[in-house]
């Protein structure tokens, strides 16, 4: 374990010791080789706040040094982590990293910012405090500097497609950046696009509410897949990219498109209403419920 580490380029996978982060140290552990990058693992053991009148307060009072017993059980996880990990794949350039009194959605928030990838799992464990992971991947999903990827407790079992990457676009400007993404890692991966478009509304008898005419989706889906192929183009990718374009909940399209896909690609925000996804919510909902590992691209910094 090396508390002087780096995170430039290499992929940064949070973990606390439960089902959950060893869940998400696999699926790292297979990128980072795949990637040809280094790994590192980090616990972050949050500062630990101990009210009066219990019994933990009690215990720091009578003599025992309860902040470093957490620290010795913390580091114990890692040490475990960090030999399981070499001893499944002994060619990886691996790091372990324990941080004291670092919230650990503060440690990947950083890590992010030059990390080749941070990954981490659903929900967990916290390794001081009991915190759910599930707060920490939203914090991170929320403000990360980089790409992340939000790996599910079935973690990343064989997909129904290999290969296939589906990706939630819109008229939004974030959308050249989720698709950019989603064709580096169909190009990694040696597969394909899925892009998918949805229009999400509610109909209303309301007089003078014009009804939405479903066949201009066949014309949609036209100006979508040339704009796609523009952009494909433009991005001199060979990527075979197919769109879909679906009325309904954006989050629902990709959940259900999730069940076939080896990832899942989304950004953190996009335009609501009639003619885009709701990038935002349904980047909550898509971390939330895929089946399939999910990546989320930050917005663009303006």
């Amino acid at each position: 374990m090396n508390e002087q580490f780096t995170t430039a380029g290499r992929i940064v996978v949070g973990i606390d010791g439960s089902t959950q982060s060893q869940v998400a140290i696999e699926w790292a552990a297979r990128r980072a080789i795949r990637d040809g990058v280094g790994l590192t693992l980090v616990l972050a053991l949050a500062p630990l706040q101990v009210p009066n009148r219990t019994s933990v307060f009690r215990v720091l009072h009578e003599g025992i040094d309860f902040l470093a017993e957490v620290e010795k059980a913390g580091r114990k996880r890692l040490a475990v982590a960090e030999q399981e990990t070499h001893a499944r794949w002994p060619e990886l350039d691996l790091q372990a990293v324990l941080l004291r009194e670092t919230e650990p959605s503060v440690a990947l928030v950083g890590a992010s910012a030059d990390a080749h990838l941070v990954v981490t799992g659903t929900r967990g464990l916290g390794a001081v405090r009991g915190a759910a992971l599930g707060s920490v991947s939203s914090h991170l999903v929320a403000h990360a500097r980089g790409r992340v990827v939000i790996v599910p407790e079935t973690g990343a079992s064989d997909p129904a497609t290999p290969g296939l990457v589906v990706v939630g676009v819109d008229d939004a400007a974030q959308s050249a950046a989720t698709l950019d993404a989603a064709l580096d890692e169909a190009t990694r991966a040696n597969g394909r696009v899925l892009a998918i478009h949805a229009w999400e509304y509610t109909p209303s008898s309301f007089v003078g509410v014009p009804e939405i005419d479903l066949g201009a989706f066949d014309d949609t889906r036209e100006l979508l897949t040339a704009a796609l192929d523009r952009f494909v183009g433009e991005h001199n990718s060979t990527v075979p990219v197919e769109t879909r374009v679906e009325v309904g909940s954006a989050g629902a399209a990709l959940v259900e498109a999730s069940h076939e896909a080896e990832l899942v690609v989304v950004g953190t925000r996009g335009r609501s209403g009639l003619s885009g996804l709701l990038l935002g919510s349904t980047c909550r909902e898509v971390v939330r419920r895929a089946l399939c590992p999910v990546l989320v691209v930050p917005a663009p910094r303006t």
